[in-house]
């Protein structure tokens, strides 16, 4: 049997009055906004290493150019208070219903646009766990299951417009979130 993680919850540092003070933490919509350009280059680099996408002739540009709308959408998505309920608190995403209609042009097929969308939630997951140390675990849960819905329904979106060439507008299906 394996040895469990061991995750640490909080760290601390002591002052001169030897009192245990809290290090500063971040929200996971922080995270995700300081390390956006990493998290790019790191989806980037593991769509690379993915046969079932690296035997398209694309340029880094046209592999990642839809990414910075995609993840400002998770971001704007994160600041909204309330925990998704149901499959209308999705935001509609015009960079997810472009990307579907781009991917179809440069010749994507249906798995592929899966395999993207897997490994856009594994490097947010891997930078979340890379910055474990100044996590703010309050909301970490909550942030997490509205992580995946918000890339599950960017995925609907893209596989939406993708499937049909004049796709009805993403605003029919869902509703824009409240603030």
């Amino acid at each position: 049997m394996a040895a469990p993680l061991t995750v640490p919850i909080a760290r601390t540092t002591r002052f001169a009055d030897n009192k245990p003070q809290p290090a500063v933490t971040e929200s996971v919509a922080a995270i995700l906004t300081r390390c956006k350009t990493s998290l790019i280059a790191d989806w980037l680099t593991r769509t690379k290493k993915t046969p079932a996408l690296n035997h398209l002739h694309l340029s880094n540009e046209q592999r990642t150019g839809h990414l910075p709308k995609l993840f400002d959408d998770v971001v704007e998505r994160l600041s909204i208070p309330d925990l998704p309920t149901k499959d209308s608190d999705a935001s509609a995403s015009p960079a997810a219903v472009e990307h579907g209609n781009l991917r179809r042009k440069q010749g994507y097929s249906p798995a592929m646009l899966i395999h993207e969308s897997r490994i856009l939630q594994v490097t947010i997951f891997g930078t979340l766990q890379q910055n474990l140390s100044v996590l703010d675990f309050n909301l970490l849960l909550p942030d997490v299951m509205t992580i995946a819905d918000e890339v599950d329904s960017q995925l609907t979106q893209t596989m939406e417009s993708f499937s049909n060439p004049a796709p009805k507008s993403a605003e029919a299906h869902l509703v824009k979130p409240k603030r």
